[in-house]
């Protein structure tokens, strides 16, 4: 048995959909980036490229109190991190608070307990660097959509990245949906 380190945003919580939400309601005519054509990480990066630019619009909704509770969450994750524990793998969600943020944190640990229970409260772990979390001698694996990750410390967990439009062109362990756990994580757990 190994230790799923299991990203919030992106991974669990539509961070995608939610932003697009956001934008929507605004009612404008201003561009949105549709999810399949998103290729930067960074939602504030690639809304600074749009005409006209709307990378503080961006900044704003996600600094906005409620933000963070109100993502919808990502299709069977909820099931995956049950079924995952079930089999005996410690699960753990491990996410990166936004800076300079008041709700990010609250938001993200009431997102917990309002989508998959107060039972996970304790397997909350909250990083600026992800690198530093990690088990010696456990079998290890971080599911993250963020390509590239690098902090501090030489990670002691495989990179498995969680499908974005964004994280296309790179290489690794991948999973696609939350139904293919078993095969992609089985293996590396």
């Amino acid at each position: 048995m190994g230790l799923a380190l299991i990203d919030q945003d992106g991974v669990v919580a539509d961070f995608e959909q939610g932003l697009l939400d956001k934008l929507s309601e605004r009612n404008d005519d201003a561009p949105r980036i549709e999810l399949a054509d998103r290729r930067i990480f960074s939602a504030r990066e690639q809304y600074e490229q749009v005409s006209p630019p709307r990378h503080d619009e961006v900044d704003a909704i996600m600094h906005a109190e409620g933000f963070y509770a109100g993502l919808p969450e990502i299709p069977g994750a909820k099931k995956a991190l049950n079924q995952m524990a079930e089999a005996g793998h410690e699960v753990f969600l491990c996410t990166a608070p936004l800076k300079d943020s008041p709700w990010c944190i609250p938001e993200k640990v009431g997102w917990v307990v309002a989508h998959l229970g107060p039972e996970w409260l304790p397997r909350i772990i909250i990083t600026r660097d992800k690198t530093l979390i990690g088990a010696r001698h456990l079998p290890c694996v971080l599911v993250d959509d963020r390509p590239g990750i690098t902090g501090l410390a030489e990670p002691l967990w495989t990179h498995v990245l969680f499908h974005a439009a964004y994280n296309q062109r790179e290489d690794g362990p991948r999973l696609s949906c939350w139904e293919d756990w078993p095969d992609v994580l089985g293996p590396l757990l």
